[in-house]
């Protein structure tokens, strides 16, 4: 489903052709830490430092990289 305007939709694609792969990084690396924030500020706020950081690599990742990433906390 794409409900976005094609007059917006080029403006847009044209908009991101034009920005430096700095940029694009940059945008992504900015959007990546949104998501994060959105994720973490879900969490029970009771939890301890370590156990926000194998909550957010399950939601991020899965329950399989987390098991890797944290293996003490099983």
């Amino acid at each position: 489903m794409n409900d976005t305007n094609p007059e917006i939709e080029a403006l847009l694609r044209a908009r991101y052709a034009a920005m430096t792969g700095s940029e694009r990084a940059l945008m992504a690396l900015q959007m990546f830490e949104t998501a994060q924030l959105v994720v973490l500020s879900s969490l029970d706020p009771g939890l301890s430092a370590d156990q926000r950081r194998r909550e957010l690599c399950r939601r991020f990742y899965g329950d399989e990289v987390t098991r890797v990433a944290f293996p003490k906390a099983e």
